[in-house]
């Protein structure tokens, strides 16, 4: 933990809550002008004003000392994905709420003197340099990690086998489906909302995976990339063409428990794989519209459940005997939003060391 006040942190924790800067002088009864001054790291505020600062936004005092630097959309270590209509203050609400999530699975993951399994089977990938693009880097992701041909079962589960962490996050919005960050030292982390249905958290976490794999640098196409990628990670081209002839829309809902993918998705990509004709394209996707699927789908699909996260927790209030009160005070949160945020699970910890 830093010595001195670290600016970043209060805006993290301002942003964390919704608030814009004027709101949180409000609430801390000081003018927006010695809010601004203290974010930008121009004066430096008193102890009696740090303590408010922690009962007005919920934290702990020391989550304001912290050292850390905040990953945002501009780092090449972090990425999101969001509906066009998301505002600006939306995202960095979602940004904020995901990196307070990774700070608190970090300092999870540092103590108790246990680790993660070690191998993890996440790499760097160029997609510039790699021949045959994200559709080839898919398949080679999906040979790295043991997949059979044909449908990813269970994304989440197939993403924690491989070394990575993935959680279920309250974004307060519709509009952003997911962030991920990979940090040094640390296994990739994806922040899911958890109010969208399982067939778009599935593509989301694939387009995620994407970006982790390909873009350690950003490219000029890079969302599209990421989609390309997703399409043939959880649609593989050489088995899921013959699927695609002869489509109609209860043929498409028929494929979607089979692919775990929402029919929209089964489209685009017959759209692509060119296995219709301009014809029946333009049928299907106005009957899709006619019929309210753009925004609903039928045949929803079961949620998938990430355990690892769980299972960390219950290893700390359990085998290393945390009390709630501590755990709270290890995450640098309060009581009912540990509750509230992080289930502890009855399963054991795939957890070594």
């Amino acid at each position: 933990m830093s010595l001195r006040f670290n600016p970043e942190m209060l805006i993290l924790a301002r942003e964390s809550r919704g608030l814009m800067q004027s709101e949180c002088a409000i609430e801390c009864q000081i003018s927006q002008g010695e809010q601004s001054k203290i974010e930008a790291g121009i004066k430096e505020p008193p102890d009696e004003l740090i303590q408010r600062f922690s009962s007005r936004l919920r934290y702990a005092p020391s989550f304001f000392y912290l050292g850390e630097q905040i990953k945002g959309s501009s780092s090449n270590c972090a990425y999101y994905r969001k509906r066009k209509s998301a505002t600006l203050q939306t995202i960095r609400h979602a940004l904020a709420i995901a990196n307070v999530r990774r700070i608190q699975i970090s300092r999870l993951l540092i103590s108790g003197s246990a680790e993660l399994d070690p191998e993890s089977h996440f790499k760097r990938i160029d997609v510039e340099e790699h021949p045959g693009g994200p559709q080839n880097i898919a398949r080679t992701v999906r040979a790295m990690w043991g997949l059979p041909p044909g449908p990813v079962q269970d994304l989440t589960r197939t993403i924690e086998d491989a070394g990575g962490i993935v959680f279920r996050c309250n974004f307060g919005t519709t509009k952003i489906d997911a962030m991920s960050q990979w940090l040094p030292s640390l296994p990739p982390m994806f922040f899911v909302n958890q109010e969208i249905p399982c067939d778009r958290m599935r593509w989301t976490l694939a387009h995620e995976v994407g970006h982790v794999f390909m873009h350690a640098l950003p490219t000029e196409n890079i969302e599209q990339e990421a989609n390309e990628f997703a399409a043939e990670f959880l649609m593989p081209k050489r088995e899921v063409k013959p699927f695609l002839t002869e489509l109609s829309l209860p043929k498409l809902a028929s494929l979607k428990p089979h692919w775990k993918v929402a029919m929209s998705a089964l489209l685009k990509r017959a759209c692509d794989l060119e296995t219709l004709t301009e014809r029946q394209r333009s049928y299907l996707w106005a009957q899709m519209g006619a019929h309210g699927y753009r925004t609903h789908e039928p045949v929803p699909l079961p949620q998938e459940e990430p355990t690892l996260v769980k299972e960390i927790i219950e290893l700390h209030t359990g085998e290393l005997g945390f009390s709630m009160k501590e755990l709270a005070a290890l995450m640098m949160m309060e009581e009912d939003e540990v509750r509230s945020e992080y289930a502890i699970s009855k399963n054991r910890l795939r957890l070594v060391g």
